[in-house]
């Protein structure tokens, strides 16, 4: 076992960058995909929701492009838009809508079929990468201790030897199952099971629909109000807007049934732009049954020569926006890990439990907030206790630099920003006046501040 072959399963973004990410150490990596690749940006069967908003949060962009880099060239020439995040987006919290001020998260705006293709072809420019048509159907076992290579679909199952096998096959992976095959104890399974449907519509919007300080809005579902409603830029100068509840109501999937569903949201805002905008087209409409975690990393017996990334691993809520940033942070780690390693021998357990501070915070997240709505099942989880303090999420609708802090703790997956000392001082003080959200109109969002970016 070495450094020789590397296999990817799977050519959607999680396989892409880890394909990026290995070539870095592996003579040949070789990507399989049973999808039939398109060869401009059009929707893919093994992708059903590639059509619905998809974002790349501040940390995901960065792993993008020092992984692949040239690749942030290629959106901005596949139209993307450019904004910074938390200065342009409006965000309603169950407190009032977040200040809004200049920071570091700027961020893409652009369809996911329109990114796969740019991050595809970055990719196959790299020599040692190869994708190729196929459907892995196994695993194959080189030891009782590790796992050898993978089994393809054909006449006489044939075997595909690896040094390395990353399972990138998203959110309907089989890997538990192959690796009882092998013998191999399966990872244990914890899930939010709250149904999330979502639809979503490409849209051209009028010249002066958004004020000039606005370029988009987020409105998620509380457990008090489940419909949510989203409006963001993406390429070539159009936008999404995005239907969402954490309920048993079908998505919409006509113009007119979006506008009912946005009417009934907790701000009109993005109904209005609705209301006027040229849609390209009917909703998409999408349903999905919650998050689920893999806990690979706490497996008895690791196999060596294997690991997940991506959905794989972590399947969440799409709301959150939080999935491919996720992949391209693994795949960092993946890389930086594989370049320094003297020994290939454990590498792959060493690889899955380095993963473990991201996904901790990210899924921690995710069950705070989703396990809070009554509908909610949780599976291998306990309830989680509802906070005893919303001082920050008060105090960051009036205070920018704490919703901008509040926003990076989002887009860096970790706590960091709400801990600067600047930002305790705020809090503090905020506390100490006794003061409470001034809860404004829903139609009445607060100007962004300008000024120079709060730093990371």
């Amino acid at each position: 076992m070495g450094f020789d072959h590397a296999i990817v399963i799977g050519a959607g973004i999680g396989g892409l960058l880890s394909a990026a990410a290995l070539s870095r150490r592996y003579g040949r990596v070789t990507v399989i995909e049973r999808d039939r690749l398109p060869e401009v940006p059009l929707h893919r069967r093994g992708v059903p929701q590639d059509e619905q908003m998809h974002a790349i949060l501040a940390i995901g962009q960065e792993s993008f492009e020092d992984l692949v880099p040239g690749v942030a060239g290629e959106f901005l020439r596949a139209g993307a838009a450019w904004y910074d995040s938390p200065r342009g987006i409006a965000s309603l919290s169950s407190q009032g809508w977040a200040a809004r001020g200049p920071s570091e998260a700027w961020i893409y705006g652009i369809r996911r079929v329109v990114l796969e293709d740019a991050l595809r072809r970055k990719v196959t420019e790299i020599p040692e990468v190869q994708i190729v048509e196929g459907q892995v159907v196994g695993l194959h076992g080189g030891t009782s201790e590790r796992v050898g290579g993978i089994v393809l679909k054909g006449i006489g199952r044939p075997h595909l030897e690896a040094d390395l096998v990353v399972d990138a096959s998203g959110r309907t992976s089989h890997a538990p199952d192959w690796l009882v095959e092998l013998g191999f104890t399966p990872p244990a399974e914890q899930e939010i099971v709250n149904t999330v449907s979502y639809s979503t519509a490409l849209v051209r919007l009028p010249q002066g629909t958004l004020r000039d300080d606005i370029q988009g809005y987020l409105i998620p579902p509380l457990p008090d109000s489940p419909n949510g409603a989203v409006l963001l830029p993406c390429d070539n100068g159009l936008h999404q807007i995005v239907a969402l509840t954490q309920s048993d109501s079908p998505p919409p999937a006509t113009r007119d049934e979006l506008i009912v569903h946005l009417e009934d949201v907790r701000s009109p805002v993005v109904a209005e732009v609705a209301r006027v905008a040229d849609f390209l087209g009917d909703p998409k409409p999408f349903r999905i049954r919650g998050s689920r975690r893999r806990r690979f990393e706490d497996m008895p017996a690791h196999p060596d020569g294997f690991l997940a990334v991506g959905d794989a691993v972590l399947a969440l809520n799409p709301i959150y926006g939080q999935g491919m940033s996720v992949a391209a942070v693994e795949a960092r780690i993946m890389r930086d890990m594989v370049v320094e390693a003297t020994d290939a021998a454990g590498l792959a357990g060493r690889i899955q439990e380095a993963f473990r501070p991201t996904l901790d915070f990210v899924f921690g997240s995710v069950v705070r907030s989703d396990g809070a709505f009554p509908s909610a099942m949780l599976r291998g989880l306990e309830r989680p206790v509802p906070p005893t303090s919303k001082v920050i999420t008060a105090l960051a609708t009036e205070d920018w630099k704490t919703a901008v802090a509040l926003r990076y703790a989002g887009h860096y997956f970790t706590a960091e920003p709400l801990q600067a000392p600047e930002i305790r001082r705020r809090a503090r003080a905020w506390v100490a006046s006794g003061r409470k959200p001034r809860r404004a109109d829903p139609r009445d969002i607060p100007r962004a501040f300008d000024g120079t970016p709060l730093p990371r």
